[in-house]
């Protein structure tokens, strides 16, 4: 069998490039690309790869004439779904199920500063003020709706369970779930019941399905003073709409890590509304030498794109009809 060759464009330290090339040996030789190459020398090792470990910009397929796998270390990868130039016959998987652990530490994070208005507190810190706010929200009791039952919204409902009294999961297809959630709903059965949930947790990914799905109208659905958290995909919320109830008084507090567009524009009226919290994207970053994150990502990615080369049907394999990756 023809050795392929392969291209890291991910960071890796010296012991996973010696464990990937391990694992491939005989199959496939990696190149790492350094930060002193040129574009020639990138466009070269492009046009050479049969195997690219990274996210090239689209643009950059056009160069590719040998792609067969491209392993995104990302889980959402609408980029390249939707960018129409990722080259036809390839393969492309994603790291969905990687990110659950700190994308749900994000949101919980959110979820509970929100409820106990430490936001406010901070302000008032910068302003050397003692002053007791009006009376927190609890968990305790609580009605949780989790938009987004995968991996991301299934850690988060197990975090949650023993601290409030009903965790509602929402999905796209009907099926069995795990016992951590009362309740299922699909994306279908949403209406009617947005107004039962206390907070709203959002980890839903780009698709056609869940652009503008929380609209005026089921954003006006929810209690005046629930609580909600996107961690997912900006689109998924009318954020001129989401203003206008802000304004209104509506909502105890939301918190983005996601908008539309990214990055949200300087003069964007989110900014100074104060019951809002804005982190840009930042849920998923936790790389560093040797951090909990990486070292997943890469105990990942390098057995599957060893069973790739091995002619083996790799996990993660992304359906460009759904924008998800393949279900079994």
């Amino acid at each position: 069998m023809e050795k392929k060759k392969g291209l890291v464009l991910f960071p890796c330290d010296g012991g996973t490039r010696e464990r990937l090339i391990r694992e491939t040996e005989g199959l496939c030789d990696f190149v790492f690309r350094e930060e002193g190459w040129t574009a020639e020398r990138y466009r070269e090792a492009l046009g050479e790869a049969h195997i690219i470990i990274g996210e090239p910009k689209n643009g950059d397929f056009q160069y590719c004439r040998h792609l067969e796998l491209m392993h995104s270390p990302s889980s959402g990868v609408n980029y390249y779904v939707e960018g129409g130039q990722f080259p036809k016959g390839a393969t492309l998987c994603c790291m969905t199920g990687g990110y659950g652990n700190v994308l749900a530490e994000h949101m919980l994070a959110m979820a509970l500063s929100l409820c106990r208005r430490l936001p406010e507190y901070r302000d008032q810190q910068h302003d050397h003020k003692w002053e007791l706010r009006k009376f927190d929200k609890q968990l305790e009791g609580s009605t949780v709706m989790i938009l987004g039952a995968g991996d991301i919204g299934t850690t988060l409902a197990r975090w949650m369970r023993p601290m409030v009294g009903k965790i509602i999961g929402v999905r796209r297809v009907a099926r069995e779930f795990p016992d951590c959630y009362d309740e299922m709903l699909t994306l279908e059965q949403l209406d009617g019941r947005l107004g039962e949930a206390d907070i709203i947790l959002c980890a839903l990914p780009h698709t056609p399905e869940t652009v503008g799905l929380l609209n005026e109208k089921r954003l006006r659905s929810m209690k005046k003073d629930a609580v909600l958290v996107n961690g997912g995909r900006g689109s998924l919320i009318d954020q001129e709409a989401l203003c206008r109830l802000l304004r209104e008084g509506w909502f105890w507090g939301v918190g983005l890590e996601v908008t539309s567009p990214e990055p949200l524009p300087e003069a964007h009226p989110l900014w100074d509304i104060p019951r809002v919290i804005i982190t840009p994207h930042a849920a998923g970053n936790s790389f560093g030498p040797g951090s909990p994150l990486e070292r997943k990502i890469w105990e990942f990615i390098i057995p599957n794109v060893a069973r790739f080369l091995r002619g083996e049907t790799p996990e993660n394999k992304v359906d460009f009809a759904t924008g998800y990756r393949e279900t079994k």
